[in-house]
């Protein structure tokens, strides 16, 4: 608030933890600044403006009639769940908050008005990552902690029920601190511009900057603003090294792009897992006949978890009829316009009165439309009827059952998975499809990343992988199945990608019911010379597509 050209705030942390409360309580202390709300489900004409509908249905003039934009000017604009919010109310967002001017061209209106906002969004990561456009919007991030004591959480609950049962009583009791802050923004919305950045935290905050391996030179100059601010609002007059350090967390948190260390693999078989991973001398000869991928069976549970690195990337085959039958059925939601910057939103359908349908009335076309609008004029009745093309919330999931077992580790095979992964993650990210992967290995199953938007960078998730022990697919088909029986969005098409060499404890009889509707394609991950094709036969009971892993292109 001390500064509104860093860009703005985006508070995560987990339900209940007073996100919304925090922001709303802004508009307390700053009461020359409006504080406007973004709905999830607003409307492209409710968020940049439209059509003023009395003027043009009275004088048939065309007006503008502001939107949320508009009336944020100056002021806070605020977005609950904002990692939630669809794809071209973002696009909006984004020309908005680069240029600082609302341009709208539609509808026979051509206007624009400046659009200088704070924006301050608030999420819950569980409920999925925000785009990285406009993640990277947001000058400031902070992650709101929930560890407090026994004494902590009592005095927040009494706090809360205290201004539930006497509001008015409550406020006047916290007006002196509230009195406090306000006079202290606004001395350091005074003192800002007198505040001095020397040469020595220029050079400290570049260094900050790189060491944490941004992409452009954003961060550098939110970094600047922000430490400028945070001396302004102690009081001070240059900035110094506990200004940088206080900030330097809200401006890189999330923009760091610095390799992580995979943490060190289990040794031994002491694995916690309550697994059979027990080494003994009578195991010896049978693991190095599978080892060398002469033996059936052997003991490749006896395996040690070992450390494997990424191999080349693979492309994974299309399945044209799966594809086909996904297009088949969101034939019903046809009708698309051709997608743009400004968002691929779904235009309204031209339905006479003679055609009735099931679908709701849209009401801005119907009565912005030149035929009745002189009609209306003429004998107050109108003719035709707009209605909206349905708007599924559908997405596509790109679920991955990575099989990690120690079997996999002869000829490469978890190594040239993670090649497969690695691609896929790539390619989910451009296409802003959501991935999970969950892999099966030591007799466990572990989400190693929940649904969400692809990330940018899935090397680090990679390098978390070990090999050994047993191979629990039926158990990792359940876990996938509830995966998707959580999402909240009801259109999902889910790829499902199960990378395995077949040696699985028991076949499952069937796939689980939500996975039924899935694409579902097998890779054989086996690479020993003497093969078992047990992933064919696994494919096969699964009516899974079948393709083997050095069959994939490698790019």
């Amino acid at each position: 608030m001390v500064d509104p050209k860093i860009g703005g705030v985006l508070i995560s942390g987990p339900r209940g933890s007073a996100k919304t409360t925090l922001v709303r309580s802004l508009s307390g202390l700053l009461p020359k600044q409006p504080l406007c709300t973004l709905p999830l489900g607003a409307s492209e004409e409710m968020v940049t403006g439209s059509l003023q509908l009395d003027t043009a249905l009275k004088q048939g003039d065309l007006a503008f009639a502001p939107g949320i934009l508009a009336r944020a000017n100056g002021g806070l604009l605020y977005v609950d769940e904002v990692n939630l919010l669809p794809d071209h109310l973002v696009d909006l967002l984004l020309d908005a908050a680069a240029s600082g001017i609302n341009q709208v061209e539609r509808d026979g209106i051509s206007h624009q008005h400046e659009a200088q906002f704070t924006l301050i969004g608030t999420m819950n990561p569980d409920e999925g990552e925000l785009r990285p456009q406009l993640l990277d919007r947001f000058g400031l991030m902070a992650n709101v902690q929930t560890d407090f004591s026994l004494e902590q959480r009592q005095e927040i609950v009494a706090q809360r029920l205290a201004f539930d049962d006497d509001p008015i009583t409550f406020s006047k009791q916290q007006a002196k601190a509230d009195t406090a802050v306000t006079k202290q923004l606004a001395q350091a919305n005074k003192k800002l511009l007198s505040v001095s950045v020397n040469k020595e935290m220029m050079t400290q905050i570049a260094h900050r900057c790189q060491a944490a391996d941004v992409d452009g030179l954003r961060a550098d100059i939110v970094f600047y603003r922000a430490s400028r601010a945070h001396a302004a609002l102690q009081g001070k007059a240059a900035v110094d090294k506990h200004d940088l350090d206080v900030v330097q967390d809200l401006v890189l948190a999330h923009r760091r792009n610095e390799q992580f260390s995979p943490p060190p693999p289990p040794t031994g078989s002491n694995d916690g897992n309550g697994g059979t991973d027990n080494n003994s001398s009578n195991d010896k000869g049978s693991t190095q006949n599978n080892a060398g991928g002469s033996s059936i069976e052997g003991a490749w549970g006896a395996l040690e978890a070992e450390s494997i690195t990424t191999g080349e990337q693979r492309l994974l085959p299309i399945n044209d009829t799966a594809l086909t039958r996904a297009r088949h059925r969101l034939s019903s939601f046809t009708q698309h316009t051709t997608a743009s910057r400004k968002g691929a939103h779904r235009s309204a359908r031209w339905l006479s009165l003679q055609n009735p349908t099931s679908r709701s009335l849209h009401w801005y076309n119907t009565l912005s439309d030149a035929d009745n609008i002189s009609q209306y004029q003429a004998d107050g009745t109108r003719s035709k009827l707009h209605f909206r093309s349905k708007q599924p919330r559908a997405i596509t999931l790109n679920l991955v059952l990575l099989d990690t077992s120690a079997s996999t580790l002869s000829g490469q095979g978890l190594a040239k998975a993670k090649g497969v992964i690695k691609l896929l993650s790539k390619q989910s990210y451009l296409k802003r499809e959501q991935l999970s992967i969950i892999t099966f290995g030591s007799d466990r199953v572990q989400t190693l990343l929940k649904p969400q938007r692809a990330p940018k960078n899935i090397q680090p998730l990679l390098d978390q992988i070990h090999g050994g022990g047993g191979t629990p697919l039926a158990k990792a088909l359940s876990v996938a199945d509830n995966v998707i029986a959580k999402m909240q969005i009801k259109q999902v098409d889910c790829k499902l990608t199960l990378l395995t060499d077949g040696r699985v404890q028991g076949l499952p009889s069937a796939l689980p019911t939500h996975l039924q509707q899935a694409q579902l394609l097998l890779v054989d991950l086996e690479t020993n010379q003497v093969k078992l094709a047990r992933a064919e036969g696994l494919a096969h009971a699964l009516q899974a597509q079948y393709v083997h892993i050095d069959a994939l292109t490698a790019v």
